[in-house]
């Protein structure tokens, strides 16, 4: 069964059998179900959001247009590290997709994140006591506060 993804490059959409190369990976991995957290290849996905990655023709054009010469993986920003993203992890080093800015919930998948942010988000607690009050989220006033921190000691 295969599944659609819209190429963000070069602006069409293509069919994908279920692992496809992302822009800085060395190799293919499993497509992953933005909405459902699951891969792409369990169940019916066709409602759901579909990811954005240039195609196997177009990825090349992509990375040069980019600034990097495709093949040389010498000089990628990015470093992969496993097949499963790493980028956002709960406190016992699950995968997530996310986190709440306000109460720092980890979302699994986007029906909880649509859920927790639904009818002005609702269901966080952090926010809601918040929202009348001129301030940011407390994660976004934290990275501030240690951006100040080190740009002090830099100084010094």
């Amino acid at each position: 069964m295969s599944h659609r993804h819209f190429c963000d490059f070069a602006g069409h959409y293509w069919n994908c059998d279920g692992t496809a190369t992302r822009i800085f990976a060395p190799e293919v991995s499993v497509c992953m179900c933005l909405t459902h957290g699951v891969p792409m290849e369990e169940g019916d996905h066709s409602e759901c959001s579909i990811e954005l990655l240039s195609c196997p023709e177009h990825r090349d054009d992509q990375l040069r247009a980019m600034g990097y010469e495709p093949g040389d993986m010498s000089e990628l920003p990015l470093p992969v590290e496993s097949e499963k993203s790493q980028m956002f992890t709960d406190k016992d080093g699950n995968p997530t997709i996310g986190f709440c800015l306000w109460c720092g919930e980890d979302f699994y998948t986007m029906d909880e994140v649509e859920a927790h942010n639904a009818d002005d988000m609702r269901e966080c607690p952090v926010y809601q006591q918040s929202k009348d009050e001129l301030c940011m989220p407390p994660a976004l006033q934290w990275m501030i506060e240690q951006a100040e921190e080190l740009k002090n000691k830099e100084e010094e």
